[in-house]
């Protein structure tokens, strides 16, 4: 099993962080290893979700269910997929207007012998590159504002 966790401060406030993360459709837009993505269903605190990722041009869809509170937490784990085990946490902690404490964690394993060998050292620098990309969208969105 792959794990990945870090957290840092950033110069975004915890809502933009949780609204960059919570904007499921646009992951394609600053993701580049998604190449589709999509909610399926929302209810009170809970949503799934669909993302087809592109890894090492394969590309592998996979569905989770994501529980979460606004502006501190989101959930995620996995459906189905391409994956033996997927889960995935982010937090989100207000220090001021303009900065944030933001903790990511995830871990996975694929289930498939083939995409272990070829995906893994792809999704994985893309896990440690996750706080990266959302920071820079939650920075690109406040200046579009």
């Amino acid at each position: 099993m792959h794990r990945f966790e870090e957290t840092r401060i950033l110069p975004c406030s915890a809502q933009a962080m949780y609204d960059v993360v919570m904007d499921i459709d646009a992951y394609p837009l600053f993701l580049p290893w998604v190449a589709d993505s999509r909610i399926l269903t929302r209810q009170d605190g809970e949503l799934t979700a669909e993302l087809v990722a592109d890894l090492a041009g394969m590309k592998q869809p996979f569905q989770t269910v994501d529980r979460y509170v606004e502006n501190k937490m989101v959930e995620i784990r996995l459906l189905n997929g391409p994956f033996n085990f997927l889960e995935s946490m982010w937090s989100f902690e207000a220090l001021d207007e303009g900065s944030c404490r933001v903790a990511f964690s995830i871990a996975f394993e694929f289930h498939n012998m083939m995409l272990r060998m070829l995906a893994t050292p792809v999704f994985a620098t893309a896990c440690r590159s996750m706080v990266h990309a959302f920071e820079r969208r939650a920075i690109d969105m406040g200046r579009e504002r």
